[in-house]
């Protein structure tokens, strides 16, 4: 029998993960009661050993898996912030393009500028930085309403959640963004910052990126969506696209007359939840099952080629940044990673997340992601501790296998 350490903060995950566990070929000994700070635990010497750490990034034991690395594996690589941070992202993807301008990837990532900002003080100086997009706003204080324009979105390089996120087209919205809410009453204030206190102060982001909306998204009943896929990652390297996807609606009409209303224009569902008019059944849909809403069976497979596509050169692009990406023998991952597709089919990558918010896909559709956690361990964990050859679940479609330079 295998032990195994397993603790992650939201019960809609944990529970999942113990489950496919408890339906692994394996026998695991499964050790939920995790103290808040597991790297002061001596694992390495543990008796009997772990075997396996299942655990949020900050409880992971990275000695142990560089001690061990032939008997212990975790479900994180501790090195991915090249892709994982939106900064370190494009400055990657830019690198490769310059090496492989034929890529997928010049035609699927939106045009992205990378933003640094200090203080509302100096954003003359930050614009100065991207040109091109203080160019096109000013252009726009010159077209009349009936005028297409230029309009952008600005996003944190390292929030998730939706958070911080913006979608503008004026010099002036950008410049709200940064601009630090004024209060006469002190206690008020205190007040404020006090409920607000899990919410991040966006005026002490200093690294964001900047990019070009997408102002033709694919409509369904006249709402943006977009898809949320899962990925996961094995070893140095192979990568998964998993075939159960789904399309996360925004909860109001598409109206690129009001860019000031995230629930238009923002298709997370973490920030509908409050809303007294959001139904999960209408805002959290599977991918396949778009063809109900007109869209062709071949349409739908046509984007999952270009999703396939995309990864490739993505993990291509990250994985040979050994700085910022480094993938170990002993891991694996599950990541979440947001598509886009426009009026014609044509498919964006915008962001990949690290340990996703997998409880938005709802109770009605919980089932699509034990079935990823059952083909985890079946793909991942069972192979790495020699209970079988490597057998590919059919939901589990490679993109991506390359092997690298292991650093441990």
């Amino acid at each position: 029998m295998q032990r195994a350490l397993v603790h992650l903060d939201e019960p809609y995950t944990r529970n999942a993960v113990v489950k496919a566990l408890q339906h692994s070929k394996l026998e695991w000994d499964i050790i939920q009661d995790i103290p808040e700070d597991n790297s002061e635990i001596d694992l390495i010497s543990a008796t009997p050993p772990i075997a396996l750490q299942w655990l949020e990034y900050e409880l992971i034991n990275w000695s142990l898996l560089a001690t061990k690395e032939e008997t212990t594996m975790a479900n994180a690589y501790c090195i991915r912030k090249g892709l994982i941070r939106k900064a370190q992202f494009s400055y990657n993807v830019s690198k490769y393009l310059s090496k492989n301008p034929e890529s997928i990837l010049k035609q699927a990532i939106p045009e992205t500028w990378q933003f640094e900002l200090d203080h509302i003080d100096y954003i003359d100086e930050a614009l100065n930085e991207v040109f091109e997009v203080e160019r096109d706003l000013k252009e726009n204080e010159d077209k009349s309403e009936e005028e297409k324009k230029h309009v952008f979105i600005i996003k944190p390089s390292m929030a998730n959640k939706a958070a911080g996120i913006h979608v503008f087209d004026s010099l002036d919205q950008l410049c709200s963004i940064f601009e630090e809410p004024e209060s006469d009453d002190e206690e008020e204030e205190d007040d404020e910052l006090y409920v607000n206190e899990d919410q991040e102060d966006l005026t002490q982001v200093r690294e964001w990126v900047i990019q070009r909306y997408i102002s033709n998204p694919l409509l369904v009943n006249n709402r943006k969506f977009h898809i949320r896929a899962y990925v996961l990652a094995i070893s140095n390297i192979q990568v998964y696209l998993y075939r159960d996807m789904l399309a996360l609606f925004a909860l109001r009409p598409y109206d690129l007359n009001n860019l000031a209303d995230p629930l238009a224009h923002i298709s997370n569902t973490c920030i509908q939840t409050d809303q007294a008019d959001f139904d999960e059944d209408q805002s959290v849909r599977l991918f396949w099952e778009l063809n109900k809403f007109g869209i062709k069976d071949q349409d739908l497979e046509h984007m999952f080629d270009q999703m396939r596509d995309i990864l490739k050169d993505v993990f291509d692009a990250c994985t040979s940044e050994m700085t910022t990406f480094q993938a170990i023998p002993n891991a694996f991952e599950l990541f979440g990673v947001d598509f886009l597709v426009d009026a014609d089919n044509k498919v964006y990558f915008l962001e990949t997340n690290a340990f996703p918010d997998f409880k938005q896909t709802g109770s009605k559709l919980q089932h699509i992601i034990q079935e990823l956690f059952d083909a985890t361990v079946e793909t991942a964990i069972e192979p790495f501790f020699g209970d079988r050859p490597l057998k590919q679940n059919s939901k589990l479609v490679k993109v991506f296998d390359k092997k690298l330079l292991s650093l441990q």
